[in-house]
């Protein structure tokens, strides 16, 4: 265990919560870094974040996601969400520039029409949401609901089973914000949904002669397929265990998780696993024993960092699961270096 690293918090901040006395707080929490998701974000919102953030200490590592290749739902009404209910049938269309509403789902990128087959499951905001294709036209997807939930703004949407090939590994709003994180200084970029080392090349191209560190994106099926020549091209990796679950299945994600983890250690570089670690914390003041136990597996295999996502943007509590994963992680240490029980 003597080469196993020291595990640090970091956590997701979303532009309304980014304040000095905001970040400070988490800071003295226990969190050593913030990830700063670009697809909710303007350039410009950015380099406000990142110099806000810079403001509060230098030693707080910044991540910056990509977009990548990835599916979402367009903006809704006024941001405002709504309702999908259970038994309800819906159209899913291609129409990034459309309102949604409860009938019709908005994609931000081309239709996938024939391409996905009827009864092919769709998974909304990590799996939030789910609906069961029914029908598939050139032009739209009929899908009825089968798990209810409330659709807000630009929320990840997953395919089970079906590879999106045609979507560009950078996007023009990944290039652009990139360059809005090189100049504000950022420390590392996140490359969402990685499929091939091609795509980690297209990103590197990007940031050539910068210190940025490039961590590519566990979150697809081709990715876990792909998973050596991903880490040989990139920097480390981050085990993005929602949109994973949503892929390939709930069942898969602790043993993927577990040979991303192998495999980046073996290689002597960084790995980050993210999502659903604190998600009772969104309401409540404390985690359950399961999730403390998440915490320490992961912990125990090796991981660098472990990314706090919704809890702290969009949660109740987010000073409370900094203190508690940081609490987590320092007892999972104690025992782990020293075999220190209480």
């Amino acid at each position: 265990m003597n080469n196993m690293p020291v595990t640090n918090v970091m956590a997701t901040l979303a532009d309304n919560r980014c304040t000095p006395e905001f970040v400070a707080s988490l800071y003295r929490a226990g969190m050593r870094g913030v990830r700063i998701n670009s697809a909710h974000v303007t350039p410009e919102i950015i380099k406000k974040m990142v110099s806000v953030v810079r403001s509060v200490s230098r030693d707080i590592a910044i991540l910056m996601d990509t977009k990548g290749a990835e599916l979402r739902t367009t903006a809704t009404p006024d941001n405002r969400p709504f309702n999908l209910e259970t038994g309800s049938v819906v159209e899913i269309v291609s129409s990034p520039d459309r309102l949604p509403d409860s009938s019709v789902i908005c994609l931000n990128a081309a239709m996938l029409g024939s391409s996905v087959a009827e009864g092919t499951t769709v998974f909304i905001d990590d799996g939030e949401i789910e609906l069961t294709v029914e029908k598939s036209l050139p032009d739209k997807l009929l899908a009825r609901v089968t798990k209810p939930g409330v659709l807000g703004s630009r929320k990840t949407v997953n395919f089970r089973g079906v590879e999106i090939n045609a979507l560009p590994a950078v996007t023009y709003r990944d290039k652009i914000c990139i360059e809005a994180g090189i100049e504000a200084g950022i420390d590392i970029i996140a490359h969402s949904f990685v499929r091939s080392k091609e795509d980690v090349m297209a990103v590197r191209q990007l940031i050539d002669g910068t210190p940025i560190t490039l961590i590519s994106k566990i979150e697809c099926r081709p990715a876990v397929i792909n998973l050596d020549d991903i880490l040989e091209a990139s920097d480390g990796l981050l085990c993005a265990r929602g949109d994973l679950g949503a892929e390939v299945g709930i069942e898969h994600v602790p043993a993927i998780e577990m040979e991303v983890i192998k495999r980046c250690r073996k290689a002597g570089k960084p790995v980050i696993v993210a999502t659903q670690f604190l998600q009772t914390m969104f309401t409540e003041q404390t985690p359950t024993r399961a999730e403390a136990g998440d915490i320490a597996s992961a912990v125990m295999q090796g991981a660098d960092t472990l990314l706090l996502c919704g809890e702290t943007a969009q949660g109740n509590h987010p000073r409370k699961c900094v203190e508690w994963m940081h609490s987590i992680i320092n007892a999972t240490l104690a025992y782990r270096d020293n075999g220190t029980l209480i």
